[in-house]
């Protein structure tokens, strides 16, 4: 029996040409993510920021300080709806209800 190697080439290429095409397109799939991140800027009502202000999402460990500007970022946050919440000594808290977290995207919430 002889085996003619354009078709056993050919056989190869197009297996080849499948699994490098199944490969890319999952890649992309694999590259969609899954949490989002949240950042803001604390103030009292006067304007001013609040440097060390505790920011957390409710019902979960995610928490931030703020920092001298009264900035805080959460990062790696799962994809849903929340409720963030700022607190500092001498204030009361503020609550932000409802708050969407969308996957590979930032939330600026302050």
């Amino acid at each position: 029996m002889t085996v003619d190697r354009r078709s056993v080439f050919a056989r190869a290429a197009r297996v080849l040409l499948v699994v490098g095409l199944f490969s890319f397109g999952a890649s992309g799939l694999w590259a969609q993510g899954t949490a989002g991140k949240v950042q803001g800027t604390v103030m009292d009502p006067t304007g001013q920021p609040i440097a060390n202000a505790q920011v957390f999402i409710v019902g979960t460990a995610f928490a931030a300080l703020t920092n001298e500007q009264g900035f805080y970022f959460i990062n790696n946050v799962p994809a849903g709806t929340y409720t963030i919440q700022a607190q500092f000594i001498g204030y009361q808290a503020a609550h932000m209800r409802d708050v969407r977290i969308l996957a590979d995207q930032t939330l600026t919430a302050d």
